[in-house]
């Protein structure tokens, strides 16, 4: 089976008046992602009140890294500090991962890094 392209991410909201700025950036980053090449699946939800989830799978870290950095996406990424706290972990898999996997890899990378 053929390695594909992972990448999780967290956020969450710092406050819940910012929560439908959030909810706009999260809207217009689904729309580019329904038009962006190499994107094989995407899945968002979320477990606490502020906290969500994303798991998206790619064909190739370039393609993930050109969503990444254009359009609604990069907007919401220059604001994101305003809104909350975002970690991501990505990483190449034969197998699409379960959600335990995917928080214990965030944590693993972010266990000892110090808030700027």
């Amino acid at each position: 089976m053929e390695a594909k392209y992972y990448s999780f991410t967290t956020f969450t909201i710092k406050w819940w008046w910012m929560w439908p700025l959030f909810q706009w950036h999260g809207m217009m980053v689904t729309i580019q992602s329904k038009k962006t090449h190499g994107l094989l699946s995407a899945k968002v939800w979320n477990k606490k009140l502020r906290t969500y989830y994303t798991l998206t799978c790619w064909e190739s870290k370039e393609h993930m890294l050109a969503f990444r950095n254009r359009k609604a996406h990069l907007k919401a990424m220059k604001i994101h500090k305003k809104l909350g706290e975002a970690k991501s972990v990505s990483w190449l898999s034969a197998f699409e991962p379960y959600p335990a996997e995917c928080l214990s890899r965030l944590k693993t990378k972010h266990r000892n890094r110090v808030a700027a």
